[in-house]
């Protein structure tokens, strides 16, 4: 349930700002008074759903993360349901080559730390998709 309260509070304040007449662009000029309105609105509903979207994992960081599903493994390789082993595979090794720690020790701790956790999630994904092309018939 707590998950949900800023989502619910962004969705708030975005039709609060869309009736409220006083904004970037007053309602007094009709239609065009309303696109800002509308596009915050727009941003505040995008916004919050990413955050609905993402992993709790993610958000809350006491908690272990699970191993990724197969929709969200190709999401991390950016690669579509299409995909063929031999995809990911070159995904992976392009992937590895960007986040891998010997490319980022010149960089800070904390960027370090980035490219750490970006590559533990790099190779869970791998290994789930590896897994389940070995297991599809």
């Amino acid at each position: 349930m707590a998950v949900q309260k800023p989502t619910l509070l962004a969705l708030l304040l975005a039709i609060v700002y869309f009736v409220w007449p006083i904004d970037c662009v007053p309602d007094v000029f009709g239609p065009i008074g309303r696109i800002d309105d509308l596009l915050v609105f727009l941003l505040i509903a995008w916004q919050a759903y990413r955050y609905k979207k993402k992993p709790s994992a993610s958000r809350d960081s006491g908690s272990v993360s699970a191993a990724p599903d197969a929709r969200t493994a190709l999401e991390v390789f950016g690669l579509g349901a299409n995909a063929t082993l031999e995809d990911v595979e070159k995904r992976y090794r392009e992937l590895a080559q960007q986040y891998h720690p010997d490319k980022v020790s010149h960089l800070g701790p904390a960027l370090r730390e980035v490219a750490h956790e970006k590559m533990l999630e790099i190779r869970r994904a791998y290994d789930q998709l590896r897994a389940s092309f070995t297991a599809a018939p």
